[in-house]
């Protein structure tokens, strides 16, 4: 049903001032006709768990294994885990946004970050037709962070909370070059069936550009597959 390619052309990045590795795997899948058949027939619903502005519907578990197993051992090369360590998919998610920019909540105007924890791990699969808007990273300009750490997280947010205080709140729409207090140091164009695989405590956000993305349409919108994965010790199963 689904099929990882052997061809698939992998680029390994080292992203911000931290030099965190990340990577790109152009044409992930043989084909990804059958993906975008099951998000057409999801259900897809609000996440009221999460600050993701936008729909999501449930990630077909076929689709999540041939994933999840052809890319492995890079997740083994990019985070280097303890050899006591096993992988723990956490969340997998079909994702669709559609949030208007004058709706957004305080928090999804900012660059955010999935969790402080290096070896916590984004897999974002894009699937749609394009052009949609890519992902970019952020560095914190007052403090130079561009991830959070668990030590840092108090300085990280007791910062931020001060300047959007004496700012007023954040400013209107989605994160972007424009949004202030950070900087955008990097864009990754969005590119069906390009695979962005990176540790969860990066400073990012989705660069959505609102003619094109906004959409719940799984055939127009953009339309994404989300994986969050993390290693942890195997006697804390």
């Amino acid at each position: 049903m689904y099929a990882f390619n052997p061809q698939a052309k992998l680029q390994w990045l080292e992203l911000g001032q931290s030099r965190t590795r990340a990577l790109l795997i152009d044409d992930a899948l043989l084909d990804l006709t059958q993906i975008c058949r099951d998000a057409a027939a999801a259900k897809f619903r609000q996440d009221a768990g999460s600050y993701y502005p936008g729909i999501r519907a449930e990630l077909p578990q076929a689709y999540a294994r041939t994933v999840l197993e052809a890319v492995y051992p890079l997740l083994l090369q990019l985070v280097q885990p303890p050899p006591d360590y096993r992988l723990v998919p956490q969340q997998w998610y079909l994702s669709l946004l559609t949030t208007p920019a004058a709706q957004l909540q305080p928090l999804q105007r900012l660059p955010h970050f999935d969790k402080a924890e290096p070896l916590h791990l984004a897999i974002l699969h894009y699937l749609a037709e394009g052009p949609h808007g890519g992902t970019g990273f952020f560095r914190h300009e007052a403090t130079g962070f561009d991830k959070i750490s668990p030590e840092q997280q108090q300085q990280y947010f007791s910062t931020l909370q001060q300047q959007l205080t004496a700012q007023g709140g954040a400013a209107p729409g989605f994160p972007s070059a424009e949004t202030p207090f950070f900087r955008l140091y990097q864009q990754l164009a969005y590119k069906p069936n390009r695979l962005l695989i990176y540790p969860g405590h990066l400073l990012h956000s989705a660069l959505v550009e609102p003619a094109t993305d906004l959409s719940a349409d799984p055939l127009s919108g953009r339309l994404t597959a989300n994986l969050f994965v993390q290693f942890q010790p195997k006697a804390s199963q």
